[in-house]
């Protein structure tokens, strides 16, 4: 499988863009910021993949766990809006605001390797968490295969042909995730897991599961992905392949 990690200056320069908008937005609430993903582990697909941040920040700047306070997100936005993730060969920037003091209860919590701190010091609330933890999230997170799937349906249902690859790059997203939680329960070493890359993961997967295939087909198109964006049946084909790697998922935890 092809892969085409962003170089060294261009995440450099994403970082820099990032974090002068945090800086702006945020001032001195401002904590850490890291990159995660397959930009760090290095199964990025070019024009496919996001570029996957993590922004800290101290409670006063924040509303919840997830989301800043709306004048400081509102500026974060201004400052930030004109950057286009295409000349960075990403689909997307996902820019997720933590709060340092509490993280998400509903994340996975982060494990070494598999991020980078390009800035600021890394809160104690994202510590890695013991084995236990990490089986314990895999087998929720499975529990709701079915669901997903019938989620991204409705998406994709209603779609004019230009933004079926939208849909289809979400349901990549939800097939990677639910394959990482696979592994976790798999080779029963869910740090070891979550450092695979995508090359390693998909046989993982494939043969666990006696898998027909829907997972490396799946992807093997996805590397394609100008084809994906400009043939319409290819995209709605690809999303059939993805689709079908969720239900080999469902069935196999199901038993």
């Amino acid at each position: 499988m092809r892969f085409d990690p962003p170089s060294a200056k261009t995440l450099n320069r994403a970082v820099s863009l990032v974090l002068s908008a945090s800086k702006t937005a945020f001032a001195d609430s401002l904590e850490c910021i890291t990159l995660k993903g397959s930009a760090i582990k290095g199964d990025f697909i070019r024009g496919y993949s996001d570029l996957d941040f993590h922004v800290f920040l101290k409670p006063e700047a924040m509303d919840g766990e997830k989301s800043p306070k709306l004048d400081e997100a509102i500026r974060f936005q201004k400052t930030f809006g004109d950057v286009e993730p295409e000349d960075f060969d990403a689909s997307q920037f996902q820019i997720y605001f933590i709060n340092s003091e509490k993280y998400p209860s509903d994340w996975i919590p982060p494990v070494k390797g598999t991020f980078k701190v390009y800035w600021g010091i890394l809160p104690l609330v994202a510590k890695e968490a013991d084995d236990s933890t990490y089986v314990r999230f895999a087998k929720q997170f499975l529990s709701d295969v079915t669901e997903d799937k019938k989620k991204l349906v409705e998406r994709f249902v209603d779609k004019p042909d230009t933004l079926v690859p939208t849909v289809v790059r979400l349901l990549g997203a939800t097939v990677k995730g639910h394959m990482y939680s696979v592994a976790v329960l798999l080779t029963e070493k869910p740090k070891y897991a979550f450092k695979m890359k995508l090359d390693a993961l998909i046989p993982l997967v494939e043969k666990g599961l006696e898998s027909k295939g829907h997972f490396s087909a799946f992807f093997e198109r996805v590397v394609n992905w100008q084809l994906v964006k400009q043939d319409h049946e290819y995209a709605r084909e690809t999303f059939m392949k993805g689709t079908e790697a969720l239900d080999e998922i469902a069935c196999w935890f199901r038993g």
